[in-house]
């Protein structure tokens, strides 16, 4: 790896810590099962000992606070117990089982939690204004200091909880007194379809029980509309039915405040009453809606607003253990304004002080750099590789779609396959990816464990077999634990980093933490102001949203940290900031979909700066937004094993200090999940299973977000995991690390806290990617059937196509009516895999002669089962994609003559007439056409991202002898078959000069026609598979710059003899047989996988000038 990292790490970094001391646990490297001798038996029935258990959890003030703050359910138990109240003995296991894992989370986890664990900041040692050195070898060398000062006095924060919130301001939205003093909006999500007025997402306020993603839907009458139009500039309640009473004078007053409460209640309209996700003061932010212009109570629920946020301080101002008091008054009040389960987040700040050694900074930007090599290049999610793919069919490159008509089923695309609020209703097509990542990973996991070894140890060689390449993220979170005996351990470079997460964005693990953290922590808000982005040109803005169900939402409780903002279901104020969704597009590139603002004229990167899962918490439009300013590419893993995922072991991999993924344990044995067998049973099996895999005694049990550490010894423990393993959930035992974390400790509490730390890395280098090229938006020209254009799709499978092409089609063409000037094809997938052909002629000859003919010829093929069905469709030119009205005609006829050479093409391969591997002839195409617009070079300019595919030595020397970009094409003449398929180019070329000549580059700039021509031709002679396309660019691209390489060679050089001023030579006839055998089997398949069969190759010792 390269001396300079490729990540910079900030100064300050994010401290999670539980809330009591690491506890003395048994040698975790001990492998020593739990046996008959450590167990105390199997657990009696419900009874005395759990209430011994809940008893102790009364005695203990920390914990009960904990308990009545995190899960107001169990502490409804406690408090029957403390009253001496009878409990159910089922009601009793449940409880006492709750209490002992909390009881262990306050010790073992350090995720932040209410009470059992906190949040404080840590800094490097290093002064801000001193120079930091910037290679690894300088930083190693002065490992620096570590100190660790603890207080006395942890900070509670608490507000309320998002639920009891939401409910409330549902409430008083019905009270019309309250909604007289409102501003109003409309949901910007609200769509017309036909006659109705559709809201595709309605989040459920408070702990409503209903589903959480319904759709709307209300008759959109004239009285609707007004309401629309007059709500966009966020006008006072009053303004609004002032301006629906002029417009419907035939309605009254009364009539439209129910009318407006309705839309309300409803969500179409959205008031300023409930707070925006970046309010710091939601009560202070009530009490001001709720309070007149003479500062008197609007509402009686002002008085006791403000009762409530003084008692929220006086909570907050009690020191853990010892605010129960408190909380039971705080939460007695909020049960009388607004029932609700869950009334109060609270988090807590640690009273600690961290100064970290740079020793632990090189480290960390080694471990990131790492992380990256071994995940670069890899696919992102397939949902959108496929939506991107889709996108670029239907739009073509540098179309603006609007982002709320893209979303749309009926207008648009709909959203990606997987979306679900709403759900989608696109199919997400099966991809077939050859991986050899993945069997050198399923290779070290098989030999670790037929070895008997828990680690695999990443050095160079095997990092260098696992890299991929691509263009780094511009910033991440960094979580890991920190494990090491004392800070002086530390600070001496005995330690070990154990990698827990990542997150996209760095300081976003921060965000929801920002009024805990305060002054120390507003470097990690900083660092959000100030991330690069990809397209330095982009501006960023920060993404907010309501969730669907209100409680998840505190998570995203973060400051507003952007000078823009794009808001979804919220109401907002009018700003210029503020970028409104109907102002927003969506553009694709070659290599991407961005997003857009019409108002800016700039690519924006929507942001989210806190951790809340978009993908399970989001609307439909802030999911897109999210995943696209990623660049498609979803979110950054931590170590993948691939296939290897589902082992029933997987060793731990380190690289250097650090633990990348630890040692895990998948129990696959029926009988382990299974509650028939009696716990003695069950823990006997337990015991065979761990003493097979070799199993430590003490572990984590892994179950979906949730996590504790398990002695297997311990007759409790192993209670509690049988229940975990009993849910249908996935379940992993984790090792855990063998060092300690006494360095984050002090001398009362030698043992330390059990911490994870998130640091913020920004990438070093500055953005490359740029500002996609964005036509102008213009209306849309369809042509429906009975038109000068008939549009067929023929729907067969995708191993059926080329024999459809290159067999069946010949016979349609030869009895096209005379009128058809132009006709072409495609290939597509969605919703299932089709043909599609277009012909352009006069309307009677297409619909009185060819459409019987069409008619006709596909009853024969769906009658002998090689198509499924003809239908029949509408066909919309993609007039921005091609260079507008002007040109489209010229472009259809290049896609004609591109259409007729690849039949010719698909013909000559199935007949084995031409003895070329596909790979190798789509990329000799792609020269050709390039060359056509100018210069084979473009291919360096539009397709610099290929670069990461791997191809075969054989297709590369069959690309070397054939391809030329000096345009002789003397290989490919020597060939059989080769004049045919030169023939077919020139009559292309024609068309695509032609073409280039009509180009309007006020529409489509010639690089972006050539690339989508390049994507057609690909689609036409190979298939949709975007891998395939990706290989077959990558391919013509390193010819391309191998033949200008050779040519600079030889003319740096210069002539041999120098008496002599020969130029020199440019092409030179290859030694190219002229015939090739070729075998008798099966045809060769027209695939991306083609090459794994591919014919002979041409000759390697052609003449330096007559291939690239």
């Amino acid at each position: 790896m390269s001396d300079v990292p490729t990540f910079a790490c900030g100064e300050v970094a994010l401290l999670r810590a539980a809330v009591r001391p690491a506890r003395p646990l048994a040698d975790p490297a001990a492998s020593t099962p739990a046996t008959e001798a450590h167990r105390p038996g199997a657990p009696d029935t419900p009874g005395s000992a759990d209430l011994d258990r809940l008893r102790a959890a009364l005695a203990d003030p920390l914990l009960r606070e904990a308990v009545a703050v995190s899960s107001p359910s169990l502490s409804r138990v406690l408090d029957q117990v403390e009253a001496g109240r009878t409990v159910k003995a089922k009601q009793l296991r449940r409880a006492a089982r709750a209490v002992t894992r909390y009881r262990l989370r306050m010790s073992d986890r350090a995720t932040p939690f209410g009470l059992m664990a906190g949040v404080a900041t840590a800094r490097f040692a290093e002064t801000a204004g001193a120079p930091r050195a910037t290679r690894r070898s300088d930083r190693a060398t002065d490992p620096g200091t570590c100190t660790v000062r603890w207080g006395d006095h942890p900070r509670k924060v608490a507000r309320p909880d998002q639920e009891w919130l939401t409910g409330l301001v549902a409430a008083l939205e019905r009270e019309p007194a309250v909604l007289r003093g409102l501003r109003v909006k409309a949901n910007e999500l609200c769509r017309r379809r036909g006659d109705r007025l559709v809201l595709p997402y309605l989040p459920v306020p408070g702990n409503e029980q209903r589903a959480a993603c319904r759709e709307l839907s209300i008759r959109y009458t004239a009285a609707i509309r007004t309401v629309l139009e007059a709500a966009a500039g966020s006008p006072t309640w009053s303004e609004l039915n002032r301006a629906v009473t002029v417009a419907h004078p035939q309605v009254d007053t009364a009539a439209v405040d129910w009318l407006l409460g309705e839309l309300v209640r409803s969500q179409v309209l959205l008031t300023d009453l409930l707070p925006s996700t970046e309010a710091t003061d939601p009560i202070g932010h009530l009490i001001t809606r709720l309070t007149g212009p003479d500062g008197a109570p609007t509402h009686p629920a002002t008085a006791e607003l403000l009762a409530i946020r003084a008692e929220l301080t006086a909570y907050q101002l009690t020191a853990p253990g010892e605010g129960l008091p408190a909380w039971r008054a705080l939460t007695a009040r909020m049960q009388r304004l607004h029932p609700a389960e869950r009334l109060v987040q609270v988090d807590l700040g640690l009273d600690v002080e961290v100064q970290l050694p740079p020793v632990l900074r090189a480290e960390l930007e080694r471990a990131a750099q790492v992380l990256w090599t071994v995940t670069a290049g890899r696919p992102g999610p397939a949902h959108l590789r496929q939506y991107h793919a889709d996108f670029m069919e239907r739009y073509g490159l540098g179309r603006a779609v609007p982002l709320l008509e893209l979303l749309d089923p009926e207008l648009g695309l709909g959203a990606p396959a997987g979306y679900r609020m709403p759900h989608s209703t696109r199919v997400l097509h099966p991809e077939t990816v050859v991986d050899q990542r993945d069997e050198l990973l399923l290779g070290l996991a098989q030999r670790a464990a037929a070895a008997g070894e828990r680690e695999v140890l990443l050095d160079e060689e095997l990092l260098a077999r696992l890299a991929g390449t691509g263009t780094p993220p511009p910033s991440l979170d960094l979580l890991v634990q920190v494990r090491s005996d004392s800070p002086e351990a530390l600070a001496a470079g005995e330690f070990t980093l154990v990698v827990n997460g990542v997150g996209a964005i760095a300081g976003a693990m921060a965000g929801r933490f920002a009024q805990v953290l305060g002054e120390p922590g507003r470097a990690l808000g900083d660092t959000v102001r100030t991330l690069p982005t990809d397209n330095p040109r982009a501006i960023r803005a920060q993404l907010t949203f309501r969730t669907p169900r209100a409680h998840p939402s505190n998570v995203a409780r973060t400051p507003l940290l952007l000078p823009h903002r794009i808001a979804l279901a919220e109401y907002t104020d009018p700003d210029s900031g503020v970028l409104d969704l109907a102002d927003l597009s969506v553009v694709a590139d070659h290599e991407r979909l961005s997003v857009h603002s019409r108002r800016l004229g700039r690519e924006v990167v929507p942001t989210v700066p806190h951790m809340l899962a978009t993908d399970i918490h989001a609307p439909n439009a802030a999911r897109l937004l999210d995943e696209l300013s990623r660049g498609g590419e979803g979110l950054w893993p931590r170590w993948r094993w691939g296939s290897a995922e589902s082992l029933p072991f997987l060793p731990r991999i380190r690289y250097r200090r650090t633990v990348l993924s630890p040692a895990r344990w998948r129990p696959e044995e029926p009988e382990l999940r299974s509650s028939t067998a009696s716990f003695e049973q069950w823990s006997a099996r337990l015991d065979e299973w761990c003493r097979h895999w070799r199993i430590p005694q003490v572990v984590q049990s892994m179950t979906e977000d949730q996590q504790i550490t398990i002695d297997l010894t311990d007759l409790h423990h192993r209670e509690l995991l049988r229940q975990e393993w009993l849910g249908s959930g996935e379940v992993v035992l984790q090792e855990l690390p063998e060092t300690g974390s006494g360095w984050l400790g002090d001398p009362a509490t030698p043992a330390g806290r059990v911490n994870e730390l998130a640091f913020p890395l920004v990438r070093r280098s500055p953005g490359t990617a740029t500002e996609p090229s964005v036509a102008p938006a213009r209306g849309r020209t369809v042509y429906g059937p009975g038109s000068r254009w008939l549009y067929a799709k023929l729907y067969c499978s995708t191993v059926r196509q080329d024999e459809v092409l290159s067999r069946e089609l010949p016979e349609l063409l030869a009895a096209l009516p005379p009128e058809v000037d132009r006709w072409f094809f495609l290939r597509y997938l969605d919703p299932a895999p089709h043909l599609r052909l277009r012909f352009h002629g006069d309307p009677a000859a297409l619909n009185s002669r060819l459409l019987p003919a069409l008619s006709a010829w596909a009853e024969r093929l769906a009658a002998t089962g090689v198509i499924e069905r003809l239908v029949l469709d509408s066909y919309e030119p993609e007039l921005e994609r091609y260079g507008g009205p002007a040109a489209i005609a010229a472009a259809e006829r290049a896609f004609a003559a591109d259409s007729r050479s690849c039949l010719t093409q698909l013909r000559l391969l199935r007949e084995r007439t031409l003895p070329v591997d596909p790979l190798v002839l789509v990329a000799a195409n792609y020269v050709d056409m390039a060359a056509q617009f100018g210069d084979p070079s473009l291919l360096h300019r539009l397709y610099r991202a290929t670069e990461r595919h791997e191809l075969s030595p054989a297709v590369r020397e069959q690309a070397r002898a054939l391809i030329d970009p000096d345009g002789r094409w003397t290989g490919l003449a020597a060939l059989p078959g080769g004049s045919e398929l030169l023939t077919g180019w020139a009559e292309r070329a024609a068309a695509l000069a032609d073409f280039r000549a009509h180009l309007d580059e006020s529409w489509s700039d010639s690089d972006t026609a050539l690339s989508a021509l390049l994507h057609l031709h690909h689609n036409r002679l190979i298939g949709t598979d975007r891998t395939a396309e990706e290989r077959s660019l990558a391919l013509a691209r390193r010819t391309v710059r191998a033949h200008q390489g050779r040519l600079a060679a030889l003319a740096s050089a210069g002539p041999s003899d120098p008496t002599t001023s020969a130029p020199v030579p440019t092409s030179t006839p290859a030694a190219v047989p002229t015939s090739v055998p070729v075998p008798t089997s099966a045809p060769i398949p027209v695939s991306a996988s083609a090459s794994a069969s591919a014919p002979i190759p041409v000759s390697a010792s052609a003449p330096v000038g007559a291939s690239a």
